[in-house]
This record gives structure tokens, sequence and C-alpha cells, in this order.
């Protein structure tokens, strides 16, 4: 996250999780990422007429899982900037929601998934597959094929007709299925003017 969205209101998101000894070890900056820099000075001219056009805005999260998911490890869960940890999640307990798919997600009938949380088995036979459409959404700029340009439908096109679980199958619209999903118990997401308060 940029130092901007950290002061802001990623400080409560890290805060609330980590320990002030997991805070000095060192991180990827996204200009390390492969594929960011190239992507991001290629598209910065364009000035979106809506947050769904914001091409510039949501790809570096796209960047920084595709970064998490070059660590190796087998479970990566995502988390946006602006939630709070409200309980320490069981480890077992998230797995289980994974149900044997590739990942884990927050669906929407008639718009997109909520990717404010996501949660991935990278050893899963799907997950090479999802990884390959998922990053070249934005180095082969595929994301412009699609009706808007935000990492949510870039998430929904690249796991068509793979394993993934939907953890909110009732969810429609621009609903909040965030608050109403199995999640809840350890995460709330506090989007908009939500994620300034204390």
């Amino acid at each position: 996250m940029s130092k901007e969205i950290y002061d802001t209101y990623g400080n409560k998101n890290v805060s609330s999780i980590y320990s002030e000894d997991y805070l000095e070890t060192e991180y990827n900056a996204l200009q390390m990422v492969d594929g960011w820099e190239d992507f991001y000075e290629q598209t910065k001219h364009i000035t979106p007429h809506s947050f769904l056009f914001d091409v510039n805005r949501f790809c570096h999260k796209v960047f920084a899982q595709l970064d998490a998911f070059g660590k190796k490890e087998r479970y990566v869960c995502w988390l946006d900037a602006d939630t709070v940890q409200k309980a320490k999640p069981d480890d077992q307990a998230l797995i289980k929601m994974l149900d044997g798919h590739m990942c884990a997600h927050l669906g929407r009938k008639g718009s997109y998934s909520e990717t404010g949380f996501l949660l991935f088995d990278t050893q899963h036979e799907d997950f090479p597959y999802f990884y390959v459409k998922y990053k070249e959404m934005y180095t082969k700029k595929y994301i412009f094929l699609e009706d808007i340009w935000v990492d949510c439908r870039a998430f929904d096109v690249s796991i068509k007709g793979l394993s993934a679980k939907n953890l909110t199958p009732w969810g429609k619209g621009f609903e909040d299925v965030f608050s109403q999903s199995p999640i809840s118990l350890y995460w709330e997401h506090k989007k908009g003017a939500r994620k300034h308060e204390v």
C-alpha cells in the first residue's frame, strides 16, 4: 500500500493483525513487482470518468497479490487495506472455507465479486491456470476488453470455469456481502467513509 493510504487508514489494518516486530521486516515495493511498472507507465495517461474505469488505482492490488503468490506459501489470504481484524482467525477454519476449491471469494450476482477478501490454495491443480489468466489481464492488457476495468472484474474473469467457492452465493448487485459472510467473524471491511473511523 502507498504511504498515503498507510498513514490514512492502512495502519489500522496492519496494527490490528501484526506485532510491531513484524512491521520492521522488509516488503516489496510495487516497483519491484514484475509487470507493474510497465502497465502503470503505459496506462497512467488514462483519465477515468468513473471509478469503474480507474485501472491504475485498481491494478496495484492485483500486482501485490501476484507478488504474494511468488512467496511459495500454499495458502494466501488477501485483505484490502481498509479491513480491520476483530478476532484472530483459526487457520483451519479458513482452510475449511476453501472446501477443496482453488479459491474462496465473496460473489455477487449482477455485478462483480467483493474482492476485499480473497483466499487461495496455490497448490490446487487449477491455480496455475488462474495465475496466468489473472496476470495476463494486466500484462497483456486483457482488462481493456471488459466492460469495466476494476480488479474485481479481472478476478471474476480469471476464475471462470475454475474451482472457486463463493462464500456468499445469495449476494447480488452491490450488497455488502462482506459483513454478512463467514469472514465477518474475523474482519470488518471499512469501505468508503468508514475507513477513516478509529
